[in-house]
């Protein structure tokens, strides 16, 4: 078992590596993309990033309060499912009524990767690989349909 202390020495590390592995992916005179904390820049729509002592994970987590809008954002990301599959090349569990870590009602589309261990450094490339896969494929994906979601807000 390792200390809370070791376990956020253990997450920063993590975290702070991929955010310098993926920098190979910053373009000249483009604004710094925050790979860790993407920025949408649509209210209550994120692209996160997990990663455990079991799977490393990626999702699309629609958090707005209100269900009805929840549910015309979600209905959006359905009628672009072919698009943004064929951006991932695998196919994404959809979940229109999930539950967030804070059981907070959310619509989420997300893919899990096992066999990974934030606190064994021998997976981290492999965790790596998986997450800059999935932020590459909807950073093209949401490069191409950003103003289809802006016009819902």
């Amino acid at each position: 078992m390792y200390s809370k202390e070791q376990v956020k020495e253990f997450k920063v590390s993590f975290w702070t590596s991929f955010g310098l592995y993926m920098k190979k992916h910053q373009k000249r005179g483009e604004d710094k993309i925050n790979w860790v904390n993407y920025k949408t820049k649509i209210k209550d729509l994120y692209f996160r990033l997990n990663a455990t002592n079991k799977k490393v994970s990626f999702a699309i987590e629609l958090q707005h309060k209100d269900e009805g809008i929840r549910e015309l954002f979600f209905d959006q990301f359905l009628e672009l499912k072919t698009v943004l599959e064929d951006n991932f090349n695998y196919p994404l569990t959809w979940e229109k009524n999930d539950l967030n870590d804070f059981n907070i009602p959310i619509s989420s589309i997300k893919i899990e990767y096992g066999g990974v261990n934030i606190f064994d450094k021998n997976t981290w490339q492999e965790a790596f690989m998986f997450m800059e896969k999935n932020m590459l494929s909807i950073h093209e994906f949401w490069g191409d349909f950003k103003d289809v979601f802006k016009q819902l807000e």
